[in-house]
């Protein structure tokens, strides 16, 4: 149905027409149609021939009204599908699915002396056979938002096509007393009366108005000189009860609650004395098994068998309230909160501050509703950081650090969360802003930063008095071998030529002696060569690369080859992982653990020396385990040690360096090495690097 005029064809002179508003009091049509509209539950309009609207809408869906006839196509629809449905017929109503979306109307003529005066139309409805689907598809067809059509869609009342003939049959039977006594109304020129006595025929016709009641949604009582005379099904849901004996006779002040019977009585008696219609209002009824349920109430005075009586409109509001209730606690737990929490319109005015808010603002809350909320931001704050909010905001909630200012004047730093709230079409409705006051965080941030400068002084500092150090160290270790081995030397080359000249003159204890020495002097030059090397390892930069590790242990084996080839030595060599590393370094890590390896296996006829890796989520493993000579764990913590040996010198030959250098080497690459052996049981040797 539409409200907007339409044409149609009508065969009455002119000079003879008679409009609705002369016969009836347009008033009293309108409180029938609302009446009959709100008892059944669907929309209706009373128009005249032309289509023009005598009567207000009374429950139109948003479906028909804000989103169809918004568009042109259904627009032009509706107004078709309005002008069959008003033609005038003497049989029956006319029923039909509305032309334009498919939703399921009826309407009868309203006549006077056979002339067609108006149309009283209802409907907006759905029954069994309608297709929710189609019309779907119809919301393509107007071009109309199809999101927003079919949640309106799902707003439309249900209703059984038995019922919904039924309600326009009586519909029908509405309108012909309407023609009726329209007639006599028009023949006796006393309208206003006769229009008053129309609806008072309505209303006092018990048994067609139980049959409009009885489908409302809503509980619907009506009481005579105070007791209960009628009531429709969902009233006695309501109320609880299994036949309507139990109310039927009794008076409604029994079944209410005692804390609101003062002000129902009064409300009765109002209606009892002015005959007006009272505005809804809040109240609490006692069930029959003794239980209460709140209610929303309007009392409507009307007539029954020509006596004054009071018709009830009830609705159960006990979910409402408990939604009331629990936006309540909300609204306190926000106001009790630490956070500063606002709230603001659309135009950037504060509609809601809290407790904390006003605290931490210095403002009471009069003083900040309906200002805007630039009022508490500092003007030092970046403009493009403010006029990024809102549209962030809008778009998923933006988060940030501003500078706000108290009322005194003062500024401090917060970190400011919003977001956006929506009403039930997706149309945003307010912003909501929570702040923290984060003075203390940057006096801390401050702080760390304060630290952190000072930190990176003093390592910048110690790794200078290192770097000299260091120097120092370089050029006393050069100093040593200068110095250590230019006496070396000559004692070595005196001997030499002492013993290429004198050697036959000397004993066989004399050259012992002699060559014992000589040894020594070599053995000490081989001692200050490798304290050189071990400190310059940590001098020398990392170049790291990619190394190929097993390809690199083929190669260490087969340097040593010539040396073992008359042994029996049996290399077992897994496949090996590549790692990054100094090539250089890593590979005197594996000549030192292979040739250690050769070495403590010399005593033994069938040597085994095991090489492989594993690897975790954060370092792989290599080690070396041989079958030789082994060593007492007791001492394990001395391996890695300089000059530590576990093995006399006439057993096995060495100075007691190369471990300690492969202890550097891995250390130097963020790794970190270990062993495990027994004596003559053999021993492996393990190093980790990250990766």
């Amino acid at each position: 149905m539409q409200t907007e005029p339409y044409s149609i064809n009508t065969t009455q002179d002119a000079s003879q027409a008679v409009r609705f508003g002369d016969i009836f009091n347009v008033d009293d049509i309108q409180r029938l149609q609302d009446l009959f509209s709100d008892a059944i539950g669907i929309a209706s309009i009373i128009t005249h021939p032309d289509g023009t609207p005598v009567t207000k809408p009374s429950n139109f869906c948003r479906l028909c009204a804000d989103i169809i006839r918004r568009t042109e196509k259904g627009l032009a629809k509706c107004q078709l599908s309005d002008a069959v449905l008003g033609r005038q017929g003497s049989e029956g109503p006319v029923v039909q699915q509305c032309l334009s979306c498919g939703l399921w109307d009826a309407g009868a003529a309203i006549t006077v002396g056979g002339m067609h005066i108006g149309n009283w139309l209802i409907g907006q409805v759905r029954i069994e056979e309608s297709d929710d689907a189609g019309m779907l598809e119809y919301a393509d067809d107007i071009g109309a938002k199809r999101e927003d059509f079919a949640k309106a869609l799902g707003e439309v009342p249900f209703m059984s096509s038995k019922r919904f003939n039924k309600v326009a049959a009586m519909l029908f039977a509405y309108a012909n007393i309407l023609s009726e006594n329209a007639y006599d109304n028009l023949q006796l020129k006393k309208q206003i009366k006769e229009r008053e006595k129309v609806v008072e025929a309505l209303l006092e016709s018990e048994e067609q108005y139980r049959d409009l009641v009885e489908n409302s949604p809503d509980a619907i009582a009506i009481y005579v000189e105070g007791k209960v005379r009628l009531i429709n099904k969902e009233c006695l849901h309501l109320m609880a009860a299994s036949s309507s004996e139990e109310l039927i006779g009794k008076p409604v002040i029994e079944f209410v609650h005692p804390d609101y019977r003062a002000m129902v009585t009064e409300r009765m008696r109002m209606a009892a004395i002015h005959g007006t219609v009272l505005p809804l209002n809040e109240e609490k009824f006692i069930r029959i098994d003794g239980s209460s349920v709140e209610v929303e109430v309007k009392a409507m005075p009307i007539k029954l068998e020509n006596k004054p009586a009071v018709q009830l409109i009830i609705r159960d509001i006990t979910t409402r309230k408990h939604i009331e209730k629990t936006i309540s606690m909300l609204a306190h737990a926000i106001r009790s909160i630490s956070e500063c929490v606002s709230i603001t319109d659309m135009t950037d005015k504060i509609v809601f501050v809290n407790n904390a808010f006003q605290q931490t603002y210095q403002y009471e809350e009069n003083e900040l509703l309906g200002k805007s909320i630039s009022m508490v931001r500092s003007p030092d704050n970046s403009p493009a950081i403010v006029e990024e909010i809102l549209p962030a905001t809008l778009h998923g909630g933006w988060q940030g650090e501003l500078l706000n200012r108290r009322k005194d004047g003062s500024e401090f730093p917060v970190f400011v969360s919003s977001s956006v709230v929506r009403d039930d079409y997706g149309e945003p409705i307010a912003l909501i802003g929570v702040t923290n006051d984060i003075t203390a965080r940057k006096i801390a941030e401050k702080e760390l930063i304060d630290i952190n400068e000072e930190l990176d002084r003093r390592v910048k500092q110690r790794t200078a008095e290192l770097e000299a150090a260091n120097k120092e160290l370089e050029t006393f270790s050069y100093s040593v071998s200068h110095d250590l081995k230019t006496p070396l030397r000559h004692i070595s080359g005196f001997i030499g030529l002492f013993l290429e000249n004198k050697s036959t003159d000397l004993t066989e204890e004399e050259l012992g002696y002699l060559k014992r020495v000589s040894g020594s002097v070599n053995n000490m030059a081989l001692l200050i060569d490798a304290i050189l090397s071990f400190s310059r390892l940590n001098q020398a930069e990392l170049r790291k690369a990619t190394i190929r590790s097993s390809e690199m242990v083929k190669q260490v084996i087969s340097f040593y080859e010539p040396d073992i080839h008359d042994r029996q030595i049996t290399f077992n060599v897994a496949p090996l992982t590549e790692i990054k590393g100094d090539e250089e370094l890593i590979r005197q890590v594996w000549t030192n653990l292979i040739s250690n390896a050769i070495k403590y296996t010399g005593k033994k006829q069938n040597a085994v020396v095991d090489i492989g890796c594993f690897s975790t989520d954060t370092e792989t493993t290599f080690f070396v385990k041989d079958n030789g000579a082994g060593f007492n764990m007791k001492y394990a913590d001395k391996l890695f040690g300089v000059f530590q040996r576990l093995h006399k010198s006439r057993d096995f030959d060495g100075i007691g360096i190369g471990l300690a250098n492969v202890n550097r080497i891995v250390s130097r690459h963020g790794g970190h090495c270990h062993a495990e052996g027994e004596p003559d049981q053999g021993a492996t040797f393990y190093f980790s690097l990250p990766g």
